[in-house]
């Protein structure tokens, strides 16, 4: 009896050390596996792909901060600082001293860079062109081909992202192109002083009735700066109402420090088979000098 106790006693031992054993082996190979992370929305833009900034970011141990009033967006990772703000392709990245400037020893390294895309705020949320934010945390991208997938590879850290649909159905036909958007934008510089007699002949293919009235009344567009060709995605709000948003950088303040940028809120309306503006908002928003090719602080 107590021979058969013991062998009982063994074999349960045995059988328990072997199931240790195996969720041990299980939890080895849970720890080795790559931690995968999927990002369901992003944004073709000029054949760079445009992702919410902090799924991708936030992964891979960086932190943001997000100034609405001024929309630029600061990520941080150990010593690197990127800097990036809305409508603007260009990125400032920081890196510690390299003694430059011995008057000013903190005064960090700065570097800028050209992403192919800008930054652009899409349906509430701050998108990036993920080739180069994840380039800049030292991640790698690989793209998926046929899949549509691309993937951010970064020490065992993997974020999958697949381009999404617009949240509202657009039928391609009815879809803002570029020349329409290039259009438009160049038939708003012509306004800032505009005759009018002139508006109400010339303009009534490309502006609603009601944003030619406005326009007569105001004695033109009331907007300082100049814009350039639109290179943002334009943000469909309705089946037949779509924004545009664009900036021009009027100058720098009286320090060099900052640089005050004019943004321009296109609301766009499809009416008699085409866009045209319904309405113009304009606001003054103040950036990190840098952000602009002519004033850059180097």
């Amino acid at each position: 009896m107590k021979k058969l106790k013991l062998l009982l006693w063994i074999t349960m031992a045995t059988k328990g050390l072997e199931m240790m054993g195996f969720a041990m082996n299980e939890s080895a190979q849970a720890a080795a596996a790559p931690l995968s992370v999927a990002v369901q929305h992003a944004e073709w833009n000029q054949g760079h792909l445009l992702v919410p900034v902090r799924p991708l970011i936030e992964p891979f141990g960086a932190r943001i901060e997000w100034f609405p009033a001024e929309k630029e967006l600061v990520i941080r990772k150990n010593d690197l600082t990127i800097r990036l703000a809305a409508n603007f392709k260009r990125a400032i990245v920081e890196t510690p001293s390299r003694g430059e400037f011995p008057e000013y020893p903190d005064l960090p390294h700065r570097e800028y860079a050209d992403m192919g895309a800008p930054v652009q705020v899409l349906n509430g949320s701050v998108y990036v062109p993920l080739k180069f934010v994840a380039a800049a945390l030292g991640a790698t991208v690989e793209w998926g081909g046929p899949s549509k997938l691309a993937t951010a590879k970064l020490e065992g850290i993997r974020i999958q992202i697949k381009p999404s649909p617009s949240p509202v159905s657009m039928p391609g036909t009815q879809k803002l192109t570029s020349a329409r958007m290039k259009m438009l934008s160049d038939k708003l510089n012509e306004v800032q002083n505009p005759d009018a007699k002139y508006v109400s002949a010339h303009y009534k293919p490309y502006f609603t009735d009601r944003f030619i009235r406005t326009l007569i009344h105001d004695r033109g567009l009331q907007a300082a700066g100049r814009y350039k060709d639109p290179d943002t995605l334009p943000e469909y709000t309705g089946k037949t109402a779509a924004t545009l948003t664009q900036s021009a950088p009027l100058g720098n303040g009286l320090t060099g420090e900052d640089q005050y940028i004019e943004d321009r809120t296109v609301t766009l309306i499809w009416i008699g088979g085409a866009w045209k503006v319904e309405r113009v908002d304009i606001r003054i928003r103040t950036l990190t000098t840098g952000f602009v090719e002519y004033a850059p602080m180097n």
